[in-house]
């Protein structure tokens, strides 16, 4: 059987929010989930699952080059699955993987299952039987922390793309640091009293009427931090509405996307950005 790529494979900016999905759904919490991924923080962020990028150095970070060989990958796999590695996520856009090692291809074909999954997402294959009940719990970089490493980021590409009195809606889990900006911000969603609400799974069409009713009260802009944009693969109606109804500003894959919404009552004609924005494109 062929193993090359196959065609329908999903656009690259589509993949993470589809990855994390597939992950999610086909392995146990506190699984520790290696990911083929070029050192791509997005590809090995899950809910309730450590990713690890594969190759991996000894700090934990990404190794910072392919396999040497596919002696070296089938080496370098096994020592990860004795140190905890559960499950190995193999990509669409790597495919390719397996006919440059086909050392790796026939160690993962003869020794471990493959787990059903979208083919033109990704490949998953069990490396260990983990227990159903009392998951291994993995030591990670809690979200909340990932979220405030970014807020330097964001304030800095916001001074440079808004103006100074322009208050912003930043997407949120609650937690308030998200919004010390340097500028007016509130939660998104939040309830009546201004305080965040929960983002209901499947209730991406009351988030999308409640940013139209905020636009329509004078609120412009909207930021979706880096660790959320896992998000938008799971409401498409929000998505859609964000990249379809409303202009994106900026998108920094390690930083954040910047969305200026749409309201009726407000003139078609864009904000100009500050001169500076063209330092970020």
């Amino acid at each position: 059987m062929s193993l090359r790529a196959v065609d329908s494979t999903v656009a690259y900016e589509e993949l993470a929010p589809r990855l994390a999905a597939t992950v999610e759904e086909v392995t146990p919490p506190g699984a520790i989930v290696l990911v083929v991924s070029k050192g791509d923080e997005s590809l090995v962020r899950f809910d309730g699952r450590s990713g690890w990028h594969f190759p991996r150095a000894s700090t934990g970070q990404y190794a910072g080059h392919h396999p040497i060989d596919g002696k070296w990958a089938v080496n370098h796999l096994e020592a990860l699955r004795a140190a905890g590695g559960a499950y190995l996520v193999l990509p669409s856009t790597y495919y390719w993987w397996f006919e440059h090692y086909p050392e790796l291809e026939r160690h993962l074909r003869s020794r471990y299952d493959r787990v059903e999954s979208p083919e033109e997402v990704c490949r998953v294959y069990r490396l260990l039987a983990l227990p159903a009940a009392a998951p291994r719990l993995v030591p990670d970089l809690p979200q909340l922390d990932q979220q405030r490493r970014c807020l330097p980021g964001i304030r800095a590409l916001l001074d440079n793309l808004l103006p100074d009195d322009s208050g912003v809606l930043v997407m949120s889990e609650g937690d308030d640091s998200l919004l010390d900006l340097g500028r007016r911000a509130w939660h998104f969603p939040h309830g009546a009293g201004g305080r965040h609400v929960p983002l209901e799974p499947d209730g991406s069409g009351r988030a999308v009427s409640q940013l139209r009713a905020l636009a329509g009260q004078g609120s412009r802009y909207l930021v979706l931090p880096a660790t959320l944009f896992w998000t938008l693969g799971r409401r498409p109606a929000l998505r859609s509405y964000l990249e379809e109804d409303c202009r994106r500003l900026a998108l920094r894959q390690r930083i954040c996307a910047v969305y200026e919404l749409r309201s009726p009552s407000r003139t078609s004609t864009p904000n100009p950005l500050r001169p500076k924005e063209a330092a970020w494109k």
